[in-house]
């Protein structure tokens, strides 16, 4: 016998993306990651996968970056602060803006115009670093599309049904969600 797994982690990530940030592409710039766990791991192959052409991950603990930067290979950096002067895509993996924890205040003014920033997040929907980016005339993509998206392949498996996303379903699920 033989067990066989898979993560569909990135893949709802990247869905997310297209349906939250309609025109994005992986290789459109430089993507920001903030985090290294697992949900981190996931987007950044995910990216780096989909042709991402540059991928700065950032990280309270910078051992935790590097060794996931040498587990990715290409072109990935590890920095101690986000540089986002050119980065297309800035990215919060981290549990900060979650509901229970602190915010995640970093200044997004340096940020180009035509940037998305993503938060995985999505208790609340709203975290304060979308609300920034909103503020500025970004495009900002919530975490519940990512939820959403990465059941899509699971659901498929189990019942052989492919489920689709949409703002009937966002609705139904983000009306259980907590705004604060």
């Amino acid at each position: 016998g033989r067990i066989e797994g898979s993560n569909t982690d990135g893949f709802g990530f990247l869905e997310n993306l297209r349906a939250g940030a309609p025109g994005w592409r992986p290789e459109s710039g430089p993507a920001v990651l903030l985090g290294a766990g697992g949900a981190a791991r996931a987007i950044a192959a995910a990216l780096l996968d989909a042709g991402c052409p540059r991928l700065t991950l950032v990280n309270r603990t910078p051992a935790r970056a590097e060794a996931l930067a040498r587990a990715l290979g290409g072109p990935v950096s590890v920095a101690d602060h986000p540089a986002l002067e050119d980065a297309a895509l800035l990215v919060n993996t981290t549990s900060l803006g979650m509901a229970g924890h602190p915010p995640l205040e970093l200044d997004l003014s340096p940020l180009p115009a035509g940037a998305v920033v993503a938060d995985i997040v999505y208790v609340p929907l709203e975290t304060g670093l979308l609300a920034s980016a909103r503020a500025r005339g970004l495009r900002a993509v919530d975490g519940l599309g990512m939820l959403l998206h990465q059941a899509r392949p699971g659901f498929s498996a189990w019942f052989g049904v492919e489920p689709v996303v949409d703002q009937e379903l966002r609705d139904f699920v983000a009306a259980d969600i907590p705004r604060r």
